[in-house]
């Protein structure tokens, strides 16, 4: 009886919030990675604060549950749409839609560009987002609604790329303007050597295709400096501004950090030969000499990617704690709580490979192979004076290395 009434209570919270149009509206910049210009925002709806339906996830979900994909779809539109108006200008609007409303009897053809209209927006400056969750069974079914809104000047995007089974297929029916490819493919590209091929293949994709390619989730520095060394044209996420409901400009020092980076870009195309280790570096943060094992843990266990930990003595590094090796002490050790307790000066390699930035790399390359066969595949340190600057895997030396012979 309480569930039920618990229930109901849920359910006409829902209702009122679609009745009286309870959904608050957030946009997040989209931005060029070779200028920092801002290309469009992407419309993000929530539910009132402090309700049970504030976070998306809960108010799309219940809406399917309650049979109001189309009420509720309709509205974020129309809200976004009412706020976007002062600002869209040669900007692009990207709004979220779910496939799902092609099933809905109440589509109308043509409203959102009536509304349009008495807000002085064109068609052509909205994008609307499909999501890769939600099946297509029918793709000749779904192309006509498509063609709807093509019709009337919309453009398409695919959000979240890469994270459904259907993707590739979906890419290949709609044919989109644009590709977002999802933040699991984003999180950590800098340490994943297969998440960079792959989006090196999404961008060679778009390039023969003529599709945008939009990296989504961007949260740190080394992930905007490895999708602009890959040449991905656009991006988004928390490091380049978090969604706000003011819309807000591009910091002045993001807009240099990506100018900096494509000039280096440029650069080395130029004059391979002039790469240097300190190009190559990704800033990974150090643990402190007076740390114990239970830091390196906890930030192994956080980052699966991750091989390997400098540890510093304030700037200055003085060992490296490699995965592979943290985890075979651990094993041999009787007592867990014992092994963790220990300081990090117990189980690192006092003498790890430490290189100035300013070496070339193919120096580094013969300096990094000619370890000793149990080091050969530890990170490089890299310092700049005496200083702690960064880490260099050795797959990225070496793929650094192979690609200036093949220029060459």
């Amino acid at each position: 009886m309480a569930m039920a009434v618990v229930k109901n209570n849920l359910k006409q919270e829902y209702l009122n919030i679609l009745k009286n149009g309870e959904i608050t509206t957030s946009f997040q910049p989209i931005i060029s990675l070779k200028d920092g210009a801002i290309l469009g925002y992407e419309a993000l709806s929530r539910g009132p604060i402090n309700s049970h339906f504030y976070y998306p996830d809960e108010l799309f979900h219940y809406a399917k549950k309650v049979n109001k994909v189309w009420e509720l779809d309709l509205l974020c539109r129309l809200r976004a749409i009412e706020k976007a108006k002062s600002i869209v200008g040669d900007k692009l609007l990207f709004i979220n839609i779910d496939s799902d409303i092609i099933k809905d009897s109440k589509f109308k053809k043509g409203f959102t560009k009536e509304f349009l209209k008495d807000h002085n927006i064109d068609s052509d400056h909205v994008i609307f987002e499909l999501t890769e969750h939600t099946a297509v069974v029918d793709y000749k079914v779904f192309n006509q609604v498509l063609e709807n809104y093509r019709h009337q000047g919309y453009r398409i995007a695919i959000d979240d790329a890469g994270d459904g089974y259907s993707g590739l297929r979906l890419m290949t029916e709609i044919r989109p303007h644009f590709i977002k490819i999802d933040m699991s493919l984003i999180r950590d590209i800098d340490k994943d050597m297969i998440k960079r091929e792959l989006l090196k293949s999404f961008h060679q994709f778009s390039r023969i295709t003529n599709i945008q390619v939009i990296a989504e989730g961007i949260e740190t520095y080394e992930e905007l400096k490895t999708l602009i060394e890959i040449g991905i044209p656009y991006g988004q996420g928390y490091y380049i501004q978090r969604p706000s409901e003011d819309f807000v400009a591009i910091p002045s020092k993001l807009k240099e950090e990506i100018g900096q980076l494509n000039h280096q870009n440029k650069k080395i195309q130029r004059h391979p030969t002039i790469l240097t280790i300190g190009v190559l570096k990704r800033r990974d943060f150090p643990l402190q000499y007076n740390n114990t094992c239970h830091q390196a843990n906890d930030i192994f266990s956080e980052s699966y990617n991750l091989q390997g930990i400098v540890v510093v003595k304030e700037k200055h590094p003085v060992g490296l704690i490699m995965r592979h090796k943290f985890y075979y002490q651990m094993q041999k050790e009787a007592n867990r709580n014992n092994f963790l307790s220990r300081p990090l000066s117990t189980v690192m390699d006092h003498s790890p490979l430490v290189l100035d930035h300013s070496l070339n790399i193919k120096d580094a390359s013969t300096i990094a192979m000619s370890r000793e066969e149990s080091k050969v595949y530890d990170y490089i340190i890299v310092t700049e004076g005496e200083e702690y600057k960064g880490i260099v895997p050795i797959a990225c030396l070496l793929n650094a290395f192979t690609t200036i012979k093949y220029i060459g």
